[in-house]
C-alpha cells in the first residue's frame, strides 16, 4: 500500500511540475508580448516627435513621420498615438494649404482626446488637456485660413481658455498671435494690434526670438493695411534681423514675403521681386505651400506696375490657380481684384468687370452680416465668461474666508447672533444676484446696440467704401495712361459715392447722439431734410414744427424707426409724386403722438403699391415702434401717410 502511495506522489509531483513549467512559459511569453507592445508604442511616440522636429523645416518629411506613426498606432489600437498623429497631421495639412483635411484630422483627434480624458486624472489629465488646446488651435488655424472666421474665432478662444487654465504662456502667446491674424484679415487693426502686442509681450518675456520676429512681421502687415508703408518697413526689417539670427526657414520665408509686399507698394520693384523669389524658394524647400498664392500675387503686381503684362499674367495666373486649390476665400478674392486691375490696364474692361464682380462675391462671403454678428457675439461671450469666472473665483475666496471667520467665532457667539448673520448673508446674496442680473441686462443692451451700429456701418458704408477704393485704384492707373473720359467717369462715381456715404454717416451719428433725443429735435431734423431735398424740384414745405416745443425724450429705437420711416416717405414723395407742396405735421396730446406727411401730387393706386418693398419697410418700422400706420391715396388727389403712437410713455 505504501508503495502505491509513493508512486502516486511521484506522479502528482511530476504533473504539478509540468503545469508550473507550462505556466512559467506562458508568463514569459506574456511578458515578452507586453515588452514588445511597449516598444511599439514608444516607436509611435518617437515618430511623432520626429515629425515635430521637421514641422518648420521640411513639412514633407514631417508628414512622412506622422503618417507612419498613425499607421503603426492604428495597427496597435494605441488611441493616444492615433490622436497625437492626427493632431500633428492637422497642423501639417494647414501648412500645405489642405484645410479640409486639416480640419477633419483635427476633429478626429479631438474626439479621441475627449474620450481618453473621461478616464484620466491628475497630471495625465493636464497633459491631455494641453493636447486638446493644441488641437483646437490647429482647427482654428485651418478655418481662419479657409476664410471661416467665426469658426476660427470659436476654436481659437476654446484653445485660449484651456491654455490660460494650464498657465501655458507659450501657448497663450501663440493663440493671441492667431487671433491677431484673424482680426487683421477682417481689417480690424485695433483688435489685431491688441492681440499682436499681447503675444509680443509674452514672447519677449520668454526670449522666443523666432516668435518675436513673426510678431514684428505681422505688426508690419497691420501698418501696411493702413497704407503706412514706412512704419511697415521698419517692423519688417526688425523682423528680418531676428529671423536671420534664428535661421529658421519658415520664419525667414514669411518675413521675405512681407518685405516683398512692402517694397512693391513703395515702388522699389527690384527689391520687392528679390525678396519674393527668396520667399518662394524657401517655401518650396520646406514644403509650406500656403503662402505661395500670396507671393505670386505680389510678384504679379510688381510686374503689372512696371507694365510687364506678360509676366504679370503668368504670376497672377499661378496665384489664382493655387488659391482655388487651397480653397482660401481671402486669396481668391485678392487674385480676382488683381486680375480686374490687369484687364482694365490692358483695355479689356468687359473682363475686368467680370473679375471685379467675382472679387466682390468672394469679399461678401467673407464679410457678410451673419459672420460679423457671430464674431462679435463669440468675442463678447468669451470676454464675459472670463470676467464671470474671475468674479466667481473671487467670490469663492470671499466665501471661504467668511466661513473660516464664522468657524473661528462660533464658540463665542450665541444662536441669535448666528441667526442674524445668516439673515445678513442671505440678504447680501439676494442683493448680489439682483445687481448681477442688472449688470447682465446692461451688458446685453450695450452689446446689442454695438452690434446694430456695427452692422449698419457695414451695410450702409462698407459697400460704398469698397466701390470708392476700386475706382480710386482704377483712376490712379488711368492717370498713368491719360484717358480723360475714363478718368472723369471714375472721379464722378467716387464723388457721388463719397457724398452718399457722408449722408449715411451723418444719419448714423445723429441717430446715436444722446443730445438729439427729443421729439422736437426729431421733427426739426425731418423738416430740414424735407426742405433740402424738396428744393431740388421746387416743392414747398409746410409744417408746424417751429411752433412745437415738446422736449420729451424718445427712446432710441422709437426715434430711429420714426426718422427712417418718414425719411423714406419724404424721399418717395419728392421723387415720384410730381407735387408742389409737402405738409409735415406732428400732434401730441394725452400720451398720444400722431405724425403725418401729405402731398398734393398725382397720387396712386394703393393696392398696386402694396406689392412693393417700400410700404412693407414702413409697416415693419411702425410695428417695431408699436404704432399704427396708415396710407391713403387716390389718383389725382395726392397721398397722406400717418403714424400714431397711443398710450405712449416718454423716457
Amino acid at each position: 500500500m505504501k508503495f502505491y502511495i509513493f508512486i502516486l506522489t511521484i506522479v502528482l509531483n511530476a504533473v504539478i511540475s509540468s503545469i508550473a513549467f507550462s505556466q512559467k512559459k506562458d508568463i514569459a511569453k506574456l511578458l515578452l508580448l507586453l515588452g514588445k507592445e511597449k516598444e511599439d508604442t514608444a516607436r509611435v511616440n518617437t515618430l511623432n516627435a520626429l515629425a515635430a522636429e521637421f514641422r518648420y523645416t521640411n513639412t514633407d518629411t514631417a508628414m512622412y513621420y506622422s503618417s507612419n506613426a498613425l499607421s503603426l498606432a492604428t495597427k496597435l489600437n494605441y488611441e493616444m498615438g492615433i490622436a497625437d498623429s492626427k493632431m500633428s497631421l492637422s497642423s501639417l495639412f494647414a501648412s500645405q494649404g489642405k484645410f479640409d483635411e486639416g480640419i477633419r484630422y483635427g476633429n478626429e483627434a479631438l474626439a479621441t482626446y475627449n474620450r481618453l480624458l473621461a478616464f484620466t486624472s491628475g497630471s495625465d489629465k493636464e497633459k491631455i488637456l494641453a493636447k486638446i488646446a493644441n488641437t483646437y488651435q490647429n482647427i482654428g488655424h485651418n478655418t481662419i485660413s479657409q476664410g471661416n472666421y467665426p469658426e476660427g474665432l470659436k476654436n481659437s478662444l476654446l484653445s485660449l481658455k484651456i491654455k490660460e487654465q494650464l498657465g501655458d504662456k507659450k501657448g497663450i502667446s501663440d493663440i493671441k498671435f492667431n487671433l491677431g491674424n484673424l482680426y487683421s484679415l477682417q481689417h480690424n487693426s485695433t483688435e489685431a494690434l491688441k492681440y499682436y502686442n499681447a503675444s509680443l509681450k509674452i514672447s519677449e518675456e520668454l526670449g522666443l526670438k523666432s516668435d518675436i520676429a513673426l510678431t514684428y512681421n505681422t505688426i508690419g502687415w497691420v501698418y501696411f493695411q493702413q497704407a503706412n508703408y514706412r512704419d511697415a518697413l521698419k517692423q519688417c526689417l526688425a523682423a528680418l534681423k531676428l529671423a536671420e539670427e534664428v535661421k529658421e526657414s519658415a520664419t525667414l520665408a514669411e518675413v521675405y514675403n512681407m518685405l516683398g509686399l512692402v517694397y512693391n507698394n513703395l515702388g522699389n520693384y527690384s527689391e520687392a521681386l528679390k525678396y519674393d523669389f527668396k520667399s518662394v524658394k524657401l517655401n518650396k524647400e520646406t514644403g509650406i505651400y500656403q503662402q505661395l498664392p500670396d507671393i505670386y500675387n505680389n510678384m504679379g503686381l510688381a510686374y503689372l506696375r512696371q507694365k510687364k503684362y506678360s509676366a504679370a499674367s503668368k504670376y497672377l495666373g499661378k496665384a489664382l490657380f493655387l488659391s482655388k486649390q487651397i480653397g482660401s476665400l481671402e486669396l481668391i478674392k485678392w487674385s480676382y481684384e488683381n486680375w480686374a486691375l490687369l484687364d482694365s490696364m490692358q483695355g479689356n474692361y468687359k473682363k475686368a468687370l467680370v473679375d471685379y464682380k467675382l472679387a466682390v462675391l468672394y469679399h461678401d462671403s467673407l464679410f457678410n452680416k451673419e459672420n460679423s454678428k457671430k464674431l462679435v457675439q463669440q468675442q463678447m461671450q468669451f470676454d464675459f465668461d472670463k470676467k464671470e469666472a474671475a468674479a466667481k473665483e473671487e467670490q469663492e475666496k470671499k466665501e471661504v474666508l467668511a466661513v473660516a471667520e464664522i468657524q473661528n467665532q462660533k464658540n463665542i457667539r450665541n444662536f441669535s447672533i448666528a441667526g442674524i448673520i445668516a439673515v445678513i448673508c442671505l440678504s447680501a446674496a439676494g442683493f448680489y444676484q439682483y445687481k448681477r442680473k442688472k449688470l447682465l441686462q446692461n451688458q446685453q443692451a450695450i452689446a446689442n446696440e454695438r452690434l446694430r451700429i456695427s452692422q449698419e456701418l457695414h451695410d450702409e458704408v462698407g459697400a460704398t467704401l469698397s466701390g470708392i477704393a476700386m475706382y480710386s485704384h482704377l483712376a490712379k492707373e488711368q492717370i498713368k495712361n491719360p484717358q480723360a473720359g475714363e478718368i472723369e467717369n471714375s472721379l464722378s462715381i467716387i464723388q457721388s459715392n463719397a457724398g452718399e456715404m457722408v449722408n449715411k454717416l451723418n444719419d448714423i451719428v445723429w441717430l446715436i447722439n444722446p443730445g438729439q433725443d427729443s421729439l422736437q429735435q426729431l421733427m426739426q431734423r425731418l423738416e430740414d431734410y424735407a426742405i433740402q431735398i424738396a428744393a431740388v424740384k421746387n416743392i414747398r414745405v409746410k409744417s408746424n414744427i417751429n411752433g412745437h416745443h415738446s422736449a420729451n425724450i424718445l427712446p432710441a429705437k422709437t426715434r430711429r424707426n420714426i426718422y427712417l420711416l418718414f425719411k423714406e416717405a419724404i424721399n418717395n414723395a419728392v421723387k415720384y409724386s410730381n407735387a408742389t407742396l409737402l405738409e409735415l405735421y406732428v400732434k401730441e396730446q394725452n400720451n398720444e403722438i400722431e405724425i403725418s406727411l401729405k402731398d398734393d401730387g398725382d397720387g396712386f393706386d394703393v393696392d398696386e403699391v402694396r406689392r412693393g418693398n417700400g410700404l412693407d419697410n414702413m409697416k415693419n418700422r411702425a410695428a417695431e415702434t408699436g404704432a399704427s400706420f396708415s396710407l391713403q391715396s387716390r389718383a389725382g388727389t395726392g397721398t397722406s401717410i400717418s403714424l400714431c403712437l397711443k398710450n405712449f410713455s416718454f423716457s
